[in-house]
């Protein structure tokens, strides 16, 4: 009889423990993760085009834009522009195919990330099969690229006259050397819009994102939150130099 209490005993503590942890011992329900503190978005560029190579970091602590951060790339602290914005240009800044050092600290925080992307290789237009065209060639635009040796991707962006998007896309492996231009890039509805096009090329490593003095726009699609240590994106990308087509 004493044998079979025992077991009984045994048994319902087994099931407590199972089913409610905190009947015995410690409690070791684990919480899920909270997201990181500080976001980190930043970019380096060697903007052929411009004649500049550009590092910008915008930086936010609980959400908020924080201008407490020391941001470095290489052996060069950015600018604290205020607002969360961090900012250096020069020329040159990086080598291409560098391995661009990033550091990000906040010393009140104990918050220190460092990291590393590489800046690709140097790349350009080589020839476009129509830099002149009607509204009967507009369907038929090719560009042809040299590639960029360490590239993770490329992107197309072909701004209008006025200076507004006619079409950005992401460049697909396929056609990494010659790319098509959309047809809707020299169309407003059904106008045919005259005028002189700015055809720009962008190879980049990780990802790529806004900088303050962009000449054109921004793909859907680009990686994201590739950040380890906080929240964020960050990326590195070579600007070719820009070619015109006149639409007429």
């Amino acid at each position: 009889m004493r044998h079979f209490t025992v077991m009984k005993i045994g048994l319902v503590l087994f099931l407590c423990l199972m089913l409610f942890p905190s009947c015995g011992g410690k409690d070791t329900t684990r919480t899920t993760p909270e997201e990181y503190k500080f976001t980190v978005n930043g970019v380096v560029v060697k903007d052929v085009n411009s004649g500049k190579d550009i590092a910008y970091f915008a930086i936010l602590r609980d959400g908020n834009p924080f201008d407490g951060a020391v941001v470095k790339v290489g052996a060069d602290t950015l600018d604290n522009q205020g607002n969360g914005n961090y900012y250096l240009e020069g020329f040159p800044l990086f080598s291409f195919g560098q391995n661009v050092s990033i550091n990000v600290s906040s010393a009140d925080d104990d918050f220190n990330l460092s990291t590393s992307v590489l800046m690709p290789g140097s790349f350009q237009i080589t020839n476009i099969n129509h830099p002149t065209i009607t509204s009967a060639q507009a369907d038929q635009v090719v560009v042809y690229f040299s590639p960029s040796s360490g590239a993770s991707g490329y992107f197309k962006s072909i701004v209008r006259p006025s200076g507004s998007n006619g079409y950005t896309a992401l460049i697909p492996a396929t056609e990494i050397g010659q790319t098509g231009i959309a047809a809707d890039a020299f169309y407003e509805g059904l106008t045919f819009i005259t005028g002189t096009y700015q055809v720009f090329l962008v190879s980049y490593r990780s990802s790529f994102l806004y900088y303050p003095g962009i000449e054109f726009y921004l793909p859907g699609g680009l990686p994201a939150d590739n950040v380890s240590g906080a929240n964020g994106t960050i990326g590195a990308g070579v600007v070719a130099p820009s070619v015109s087509i006149e639409a007429e």
